[in-house]
C-alpha cells in the first residue's frame, strides 16, 4: 500500500471522527492548538503527521489510534494491522535518520 493510500485512509478517519464532534476544521484547529491550514492539508492529503500528532489526536477523539487507520469492507471495519506497522516503522525510521544527520551519528 502506497504512502497517498495511508494518507487517504488517515484523512478519511480524521474527518470523520471531526464531524461526529460536530466540529469544523477551524474549531478543531483551535481546540488542538494546531494551525488551521495544517488541519485542512492533512484532510486533503497533502500533509502527513508524526506518531506524536496521531497520539494528541486520539487522545482528543478519545479513541485508540488504530481508529485511525481503519478502513471500511464490507460496511465493517477492519484494522489494516500492516498499514499502522509500517507508517509507524517508516515515521520511527525518518526520526532517527535526521537525528543522527543533526548529530552526526
Amino acid at each position: 500500500m502506497e504512502e497517498i493510500e495511508v494518507r487517504r485512509i488517515f484523512a478519511e478517519n480524521l474527518k470523520r471522527l471531526r464531524k461526529q464532534k460536530g466540529l469544523s476544521q477551524l474549531k478543531l484547529s483551535n481546540e488542538m492548538q494546531m494551525a488551521f491550514t495544517f488541519i485542512n492539508d492533512i484532510e486533503n492529503c497533502k500533509k502527513w503527521v508524526s506518531p506524536e500528532t496521531i497520539a494528541r489526536f486520539a487522545t482528543f477523539f478519545d479513541v485508540p489510534i488504530s481508529v485511525f487507520f481503519m478502513t471500511e469492507e464490507n460496511n465493517t471495519n477492519k484494522i489494516n494491522t500492516d498499514l499502522i506497522i509500517k507508517t509507524i516503522t517508516d515515521e520511527v525510521n525518518k526520526t532517527i535518520t535526521e537525528v543522527g544527520n543533526r548529530f552526526k551519528i
